[in-house]
């Protein structure tokens, strides 16, 4: 992993110091393994992080930062916890990245970002909860990249120039396993798996002006397995997928997002329980699929949000439960070719203006399959839409 480069001079025209970060990780071999084995614990955690190229930025004053990231080989890491009892919280996170970026000014940025995950890579994260008696309470998440970026805007005018282009095959797999056991008081298993992710936060009234480049080429899977014997008393399992991610989030200061974003590789996030009598246990199942996906959040500003999102290829959800006698279970999966929102919530008078262009050249899929022996209820919903565009303002008021 190559070090960031600092440039520092005492004085600039425009009183900013320059970051100059360059990385490249060819072949890269990146293995992380968390795991312990314990017959009885208060409580268990298991943490695997793994990254090819890591860029972190946190400083408190205006700073103009030139990034630029490039990534071949694999990323690959697991964590697990394998017991017989946990009496309190278990706790599993997996999360890898091909090049991940995080940035936190002050009063200002300027960044120019290009992140790279080259044709044939790889990124698989995996996170595994196995008891044979029970877990209290247990959180298990996996999450996967290609390419990351995250920054955040503390006042100022924040000005954001993100390439990100990815080949890579992104996974994301999360399991919660006790099939001769239960999953005690709650069980929340999550697994997102992203080609190209890009978040940008604002606050204490940072304006945010957004170009966004975003190409993915690879496959991209999320999937999550939830099998016991007896369930949480609420159980969720949450499976997503996305070609192409980007979102901002900014609170009383205008908000702009414009760019382009492309998925050609097959997305799919895939999200199963199987559990024997569940009791009154609530299950939820849940997955969502999308090829290019943008949302613009603000509070009390103006925001404009317009890009052009082209999807060409496959994109499906799926959500499966099967249960013998028990409680309550709902299932949802939803599948977007292209998806872009914009919402304000303002007391004053605000526009949401914006211009979008989407076309979707594959085949959107959603499926949801439930069966259980008896119970209080189970319901079902599955959405499957080409392109969607939302455009909302609201008053809290009202």
């Amino acid at each position: 992993m190559s070090a960031a480069i600092l440039t520092c001079a005492a004085t600039y025209a425009d009183d900013t110091t320059e970051i100059l970060n360059g990385q490249v990780n060819l072949g890269a071999d990146i293995q992380v393994t968390a795991e312990t084995s314990v017959a009885q614990a208060s409580s268990a955690m298991m943490t695997a992080i793994g990254m090819a190229n890591a860029l972190t930025v946190d400083v408190t004053s205006p700073h103009d930062v030139d990034n630029t990231q490039t990534f071949s080989g694999s990323v690959a890491g697991r964590a697990t916890t394998d017991a017989q009892i946990i009496d309190g919280a278990a706790i599993t996170t997996s999360t890898m990245f091909g090049n991940s970026a995080v940035v936190i000014v002050d009063n200002g940025m300027d960044v120019t970002s290009q992140q790279n995950a080259l044709d044939g890579s790889s990124v698989r994260s995996t996170a595994e909860l196995a008891v044979s008696d029970y877990a209290m309470t247990s959180v298990t998440t996996a999450g996967a990249s290609a390419n990351a970026w995250e920054s955040t805007a503390y006042a100022g005018d924040a000005n954001l120039d993100l390439r990100q282009d990815s080949g890579a095959e992104v996974t994301a797999d999360a399991y919660a396993l006790a099939p001769t056991g239960g999953l005690g008081w709650s069980s929340t298993t999550v697994a997102a798996a992203n080609g190209n992710s890009a978040m940008v936060t604002g606050y204490d009234a940072a304006s945010q002006v957004v170009d966004v480049d975003q190409t993915n080429r690879g496959n991209v899977t999320g999937l999550v397995r939830v099998n016991a014997g007896g369930g949480g008393e609420m159980t969720n399992a949450t499976a997503s997928a996305n070609g192409n991610n980007v979102r901002i989030e900014n609170q009383e200061a205008y908000a702009h997002l414009q760019g382009q974003q492309t998925n050609d590789g097959v997305v799919l996030a895939d999200a199963e329980i199987i559990v024997g009598n569940f009791d009154v246990d609530v299950m939820t199942t849940a997955s969502e699929g999308v090829g290019n996906s943008a949302i613009l959040s603000n509070i009390g500003s103006n925001s404009y949000m317009g890009l052009d999102q082209t999807n060409n290829a496959n994109v499906t959800a799926r959500a499966n439960f099967d249960g013998d006698a028990g409680g309550v279970s709902f299932l949802s999966s939803t599948a977007f070719g292209n998806a872009a929102t914009s919402y304000i919530c303002s007391e004053c008078p605000v526009t949401a203006t914006g211009e979008m262009n989407q076309v979707n050249n594959a085949t959107i899929s959603s499926v949801v399959t439930g069966q259980m022996a008896t119970g209080g209820m189970i319901t079902g919903t599955a959405t499957a839409i080409g392109n969607s565009s939302t455009y909302q303002t609201v008053n809290p008021r009202y």
